[in-house]
């Protein structure tokens, strides 16, 4: 470990080991409270290590931040990834480490000196929140809560002018308390407000178990679920589940904002040897993320876009070749991933010529039409797993092989993994080809295809399966959707219904994550009948994953206005 390494560590085995009973000094009169770090570099050099990041180009509401300064380079992405916008005041929701409050929740009214220079509280906020007495009260805890400390030097650099409100939570409170101090933030919490969560994830945990626990939160978070946030374990999952909980709470209910997690680390990855005994980080946007949002990432991230029903034959075969609706398709697609890989199904078979007499439910497409496109979208990969590939046979089938090939875009038909710089990706039909009866084809054989043996890499079931304009699972579906959590995937991403599912589904826990269907993509039919959605999946470095579902327009309808 490097001596600024074990610096940092020793700063925090002094935080986090200070005696509970030790005596916390309030601040005379209105003074604030004092400095709790006296050496900048700990937050100008982690400040330095972002600053090449491209901040949000959309306002954030809340921003989900570490307070273990191992970690301080990620503290700095958060605030960051905000600095693009001003704010008057910035509410920071930490955990009462040491059990210093005698109620539920503490604030105060206190400013603070802080190594980089003051912040300011907002006194007239706190007071309104103190109000509420049965369960906040007014605290010196603050003095030495590194929960809230920790954020101090960084809200000065990026945020001079807010004023802040501080909240630390009991580990005594339970849901209830939580949906109760989230009605009362309501009072303080306005558009000029940003909610910073100060919160460290998974503890005192081998990795290999901070990993899986990490996921199930990460799942968590990406389907918006309240109910299984609240089930999270303190502190296996987070150290606040409290912080999470409310954060996620108000930023729906009051801006009507979603996560976007964009780094998940370990404290064994600072270290050549065996921690055992680690803590998590996470570090999560929130905000309305609407068109020609820019996705502040890391260098080192790695982001993968999946899409669904792909055709470039009938009818979207002729609104492509229209002067300029190719390239408008383009333009939009790219403004979303940014030229990142993408993976999409091709529906139906890739030909030089394409019969003129051939049937409507035969889905065939040029090739120049097609790899065209393919080439231009940035795709990656498509699958081949779905009821149209076969629809000329095994002749139809090698020439899309072959048309892909030349092109030098993998593929993946059923049961066929992709194997891309640090995902596996498995195709899977339980849809047979067109026009046959059969819908069971995923047999235990086919699903044991999903058992990798590098298991630190995510594996992702690309899945045709279920019924035409449905976006609900049946019995079937459920099944082999659990068939293949037990089996160890990452995300189970569907299509073939083609119309799109909401939300995110976490499944047992939020061990997987599951999108039952993305519905079409590139497809020759309208919105009153279909609709489609894009996956961002961003992979971390320690095998986790984030999931988050972007609404697509109806491209088809795009073209052929």
């Amino acid at each position: 470990m490097s001596a600024r390494l074990l610096a940092l560590a020793v700063l925090w085995l002094v935080a986090v080991g200070a005696s509970p009973a030790a005596p916390v000094a309030c601040p005379p009169g209105d003074a604030n409270f004092p400095s709790f770090y006296d050496d900048p570099t700990l937050f100008t050099d982690a400040i330095a290590d972002v600053a090449k990041i491209e901040p949000s180009n959309q306002r954030l509401t809340g921003i989900t931040v570490p307070h273990h300064l191992l970690a301080a380079d990620l503290v700095a992405l958060g605030f960051h990834a905000a600095s693009g916008f001003r704010y008057k005041r910035i509410v920071i929701l930490s955990p009462d480490h040491f059990h210093k409050t005698q109620k539920l929740f503490a604030t105060t009214t206190h400013g603070f000196d802080t190594v980089l220079g003051p912040v300011s509280a907002d006194a007239a906020a706190a007071r309104l929140l103190e109000t509420n007495s049965d369960m906040v009260e007014e605290s010196c805890l603050f003095a030495k809560e590194h929960g809230v400390q920790a954020m101090l030097p960084f809200l000065h650099h990026y945020f001079p002018e807010a004023e802040i409100v501080p909240v630390a939570m009991s580990v005594k409170a339970k849901r209830g308390d939580w949906d109760r101090l989230a009605e009362a933030l309501r009072a303080i919490v306005d558009k000029d407000t940003l909610i910073v969560e100060s919160t460290d994830f998974s503890h005192y945990l081998p990795q290999h178990e901070a990993q899986r626990f990490d996921q199930q939160t990460l799942n968590m978070l990406a389907a918006g679920s309240l109910d299984g946030i609240a089930a999270l374990q303190q502190p296996a999952h987070a150290d606040s589940v409290g912080a999470l909980y409310i954060q996620t709470r108000l930023q729906r209910e009051l801006f009507g904002a979603a996560p976007l997690v964009v780094a998940n680390e370990n404290s064994q990855a600072h270290s050549s040897d065996y921690v055992e005994r680690t803590t998590s980080y996470v570090v999560a946007l929130f905000g309305a993320f609407g068109p020609g949002f820019n996705n502040p990432t890391r260098p080192d991230d790695k982001l993968y876009y999946f899409a669904g029903d792909v055709s470039f034959g009938r009818v979207m075969k002729k609104v492509l070749v229209r002067d300029g609706i190719a390239e408008k398709i383009v333009d939009s697609v790219l403004a979303l991933t940014r030229s990142r890989p993408l993976i999409v199904n091709l529906e139906g078979v890739i030909l030089p010529n394409v019969p003129e007499a051939i049937d409507d439910m035969t889905l065939a497409m040029p090739t120049d039409l097609a790899i065209g496109m393919l080439k231009k979208l940035k795709v990656a990969a498509v699958s081949l797993a779905n009821n149209h590939a076969y629809d000329l046979g095994p002749s139809g089938y090698a020439e899309t092989l072959g048309a892909l090939d030349a092109a030098g875009i993998a593929h993946f038909g059923q049961g066929e993994t992709e194997a891309l710089a640090d995902l596996d990706i498995v195709g899977l039909t339980d849809i047979d080809t067109n026009g046959s009866r059969n819908t069971d084809l995923l047999t235990p054989a086919l699903l044991d295809r999903l058992l990798h043996d590098k298991a630190e890499r995510p594996v992702v079931a690309f899945v045709h399966w279920g019924r035409e304009y449905k976006t609900e699972p049946s019995p079937r579906e459920e099944m082999l959707a659990d068939q293949m959590r037990l089996r160890g995937v990452s995300a189970i991403v569907g299509g073939h219904p083609h119309v799109s599912s909401e939300a995110i589904l976490p499944l047992a826990g939020g061990d997987v994550a599951e999108i039952y269907s993305l519905g079409n993509f590139l497809f020759d039919q309208k919105a009153e009948r279909s609709s489609g959605s894009m996956l961002e999946l961003r992979v971390f470095s320690q095998g986790t994953i984030f999931a988050r579902l972007i609404p697509l327009p109806n491209y088809f309808e795009m073209g052929s206005r």
